[in-house]
């Protein structure tokens, strides 16, 4: 007996849950595939701005203020053009999420900031204290 409850007496009961199993472990193969494939589908850059999209299409708002951010971005990357930043697409987006992460948590999390500063600055008082003359 197994642990699923299925009881193999002899040797061709045996093949037989065996094909089951690997047809099981195949049709299993299939799904998993399939999601993945899909997860991946989904996190393509344009869906992910499709859906962006999609979710502020839905309020009148939302497509004004989509439109402004689209402007704001479109203005500000002519502007290091036309300065001769020589600014390609790519580093103009990298530069833009790296300035509105460090933006968020500057806001968010200044107090653990100063608080970590504090902290090296001890620490190096420390070290200075302990290290003979």
């Amino acid at each position: 007996m197994t642990s699923s409850g299925i009881t193999i007496t002899n040797d061709t009961e045996l093949h037989h849950h065996i094909m089951k199993l690997s047809n099981l472990k195949e049709e299993q193969e299939l799904v998993i595939k399939r999601n993945v494939r899909e997860v991946v589908y989904s996190m393509h850059p344009s869906m992910i701005l499709k859906n962006i999209v999609n979710k502020f299409s839905e309020d009148k708002e939302g497509v004004n203020d989509l439109r402004s951010i689209g402007l704001n971005l479109g203005k500000d990357f002519l502007l290091a053009k036309l300065l001769g930043k020589g600014v390609s697409v790519k580093s103009f987006i990298s530069s833009l999420l790296i300035r509105k992460a460090t933006d968020y948590v500057m806001n968010n999390h200044s107090d653990l900031i100063a608080n970590g500063i504090h902290k090296l600055e001890n620490y190096f008082k420390d070290l200075k204290a302990d290290k003979p003359a």
